[in-house]
This record gives structure tokens, sequence and C-alpha cells, in this order.
């Protein structure tokens, strides 16, 4: 099942792929079209209205990142084609990112799905540069036409920069997919390519720092905000890699909690409190209305209530309504619903079978199983394993900007 982040803005779909943007990427939008509209446009072209300055760095902006979903929609189309499905794209402070379903099931179809990726940009930056020519834009409205040089350029250093070698960009996927083909072992070309990933981190760190002596600050600093994100990024995804190997094929159905205690969504916050809170010690329950599961609650959503209100205000007030996010099928592996409460933001999932409460999932369990596989012997690196339920994220492919903010790349 698809799992929604509360950080995330639910845009539109395209080919079924539902197109989502992060509160962060609000950021990166700002700081691209200021520096387009107030810095690289009346550098390049002098003399013209403000206004005008500000409307061509609004449409160069929103085809800048029009690119960077044109770029992820290319993986996730392929990524469906394969069978491996790819239901939602991310756009976030440091780019884009397509949530694969899972792992590639072998080596040609990561190929495909990470090879797709850096070409779409190499062809949408040479149809930029040919749109000037095309239009015969150079001498009529030369301002226009460096939007498309602008956009050309932008998208042919988008894609070589992804070709970088290093996990998760597309270059990472790519170097895994022919280290996994040669060997056959996918856990090692993944830790090779993440091994690859957190080398390029540093030697972007390390860049970003000489900018910096040398004067530029704010290109500096962003050199390094991606490659800590990179780094993170790569070690996050050869531990969940472990992850999955120590789960192994375990279902929801093997751990969930069967018949858990119920809220009525009818039930006070104060009754809620006294009687299943304090009295059973969970920290989230089960909502329900009429037998029916309707959503979930727990501490976080109790404390954003006053205490001076919880006599009044009912249990379905404040309550997660139940989505697709929050529920799951007993038949899914453990590994995906970690996947899932991390998408949803959530420490359980409600496990429904033909709309009916089956029980409860918590990531706590799944915690608690991987130990226990460690303590006998099915686990080589379990604490990995256990860290990772903390932070758990899909199989992603990610599309990072080139490593200094748009306006001066272009320069």
């Amino acid at each position: 099942m698809e799992a929604k982040s509360r950080q995330e803005i639910d845009l539109l779909k395209v080919a079924g792929v539902q197109i989502a943007i992060d509160y962060s990427w609000i950021v990166i939008f700002v700081l691209v079209l200021w520096s387009l509209s107030a810095g690289y446009f009346p550098e390049v072209h002098p003399g013209y209205p403000t206004s005008e300055y500000w409307m061509v760095g609004m449409a160069a902006t929103l085809l800048f990142f029009a690119s960077i979903v044109i770029h992820e929609l290319a993986h996730a189309i392929v990524g469906n084609l394969l069978g491996q499905p790819v239901k939602r794209i991310s756009l976030f402070i440091f780019g884009g990112m397509a949530h694969l379903g899972h792992e590639p099931t072998d080596a040609r179809a990561e190929l495909k799905i990470a090879a797709v990726g850096p070409l779409t940009s190499f062809v949408l930056g040479l149809l930029f540069l040919w749109i000037p020519d095309l239009l015969r834009l150079r001498h009529s409205y030369p301002m226009w036409s460096s939007v498309f040089d602008y956009l050309g350029f932008i998208n042919i250093a988008l894609g070589l920069f992804n070709l970088l070698p290093g996990f998760p960009l597309d270059g990472g996927r790519i170097l895994r997919a022919a280290i996994w083909a040669r060997t056959g072992d996918f856990r090692l070309a993944t830790a090779r390519a993440a091994d690859w990933g957190r080398g390029i981190a540093w030697g972007l760190i390390f860049l970003g720092a000489l900018e910096i002596f040398a004067g530029s600050l704010i290109g500096g600093l962003w050199l390094i905000f991606i490659a800590l994100f990179l780094k993170g990024a790569a070690s996050s995804s050869y531990q969940g890699i472990i992850m999955e190997q120590v789960l192994g094929g375990a279902r929801v159905r093997d751990l969930l909690v069967r018949n858990p205690e119920v809220i009525d969504a009818s039930t006070t916050i104060a009754d809620a409190v006294n009687d299943h809170f304090a009295h059973h010690g969970f920290s989230g329950f089960p909502v329900v209305e009429d037998g029916r599961p309707v959503g979930m609650i727990s501490i976080a959503q109790i404390r954003h209530c006053p205490p001076a209100e919880r006599a009044s205000k009912h249990v379905a007030e404040v309550m997660r309504t139940l989505v697709q996010a929050l529920e799951i099928s007993p038949d899914a592996t453990l590994a995906q619903a970690l996947r899932q409460m991390a998408e949803a933001e959530t420490g359980r999932l409600l496990v429904i079978e033909n709309d009916r409460l089956t029980g409860l999932i918590t990531r706590s369990a799944i915690a608690h199983f991987i130990m226990v596989r460690n303590e006998l012997g099915f686990a080589e690196d379990h604490a990995a394993a256990v860290r990772q339920t903390t932070a758990a994220r899909p199989s992603a492919t990610a599309t990072a900007p080139p490593p200094t903010p748009p306006a001066s790349a272009a320069n």
C-alpha cells in the first residue's frame, strides 16, 4: 500500500503516479526563483523592467522543477513496466525521489530504471537548447532565449551530476547493477555502491569547504548540505538491505497483536487517557465506530489537546483518520510494514483484512523480532537492522540537483 508522509502535499497524479511536494521544497523553490529573478537574468540582460525579470524567473523556475518531475516520472514509468511499482514521487529541498515499492529483483531491471533518469535529463537539455533556434528567439526575445539556454545547461548538469557513481544517485544504482551482475551478490553490490556514495559525499564536503574559503559561502554550504544528504542516504540504504535480509520472508500476520484494545470514537479524551493510556501503558490504540476501524490515536495526538479541553473533546476530534497509509494487509512483509510506518510517521499500523480489524503491528515488536533472530544466529549485523527500524524508508531512486544553487551553476 502507498504510504504518505504528513509533511508532504499531494499535487496531482500522472500515469497513476502521485506527485507530492515536501514542505522543505518551498525553501529551494524560493531560493531558485530569487537567484534567477534578482541575480542571474538582471546580470545577463540588464535594462529590463523588474517585473519582466520576475516573470521569466518564475517561468524558468517552474520549468526547472518540471524537469525534475519528468526525470522522476521516467524512473517511475520504467519501474512500473518492469514490475517494480512506483506510485509516488516526492519533491524536496535536495531534488526529487521516486519511491520504489521494493528493491529491483535483478541487475538488468536496476540498470534500466536507473539509467533512464539521466538519459531523460540529457534529452530535455538538448530539447531546451534547440528551442531558441527553433522559435527564432535569440534576436527578437533574447531574455526568453536565455531561459531555455539556462534550462538546457541545467538539465545536462543534472544528468551528469546524477551519473556520479555514488548510491543512491542514479550513477550509484548503475554501479550497483554492474557489481550485482558480475558477482550475483545484491548485498555486496549495495555495500560497495554505498561506500562509493559516502566517498563522493566526503569529496563534495571537501570541495564545499574550499568554496567557502574562496569566498563563495552559499555555493559551499549548498555543496556540503547535498553531500551530507547523500552520505546519510547511502548509509540508510545499505542498512535497509541488511534489515530486509534479517527479516527474511516474515509476514505481518506472524507478528501482529490480535484482538487489540480499542477505543470508541465517542470516548472523551479524558476517559481515553484514564481508562486506556494510563491503565494499559500503551502509546497508541485503534479507534472504532460501530465496530468498524475509523482511525488511530496516540500520545502525540493527546499532547496536542490542552488538558482543560480533554473532558469535553472526543477521540474522533483528534485521532488520525484511517487512510491507506495507516492500514496494512496481514500478508504484507515486515519490511513493507516498517517502510510504511516511516512514511506515515507512526509507530504502529492497523492490520485490516476484508474491511475488518484483524490486529495491530508495531515498530517495537519488529525490533524485538530482529533481536530474537540475532540471538538465534539469523543475523550478522542486527545492530544496523535495529537502527533501521527507526528510520526505514522505501527503496528510492534519488535525483539531486547540481551541487550549487542553480543560478550560480548557470553562470
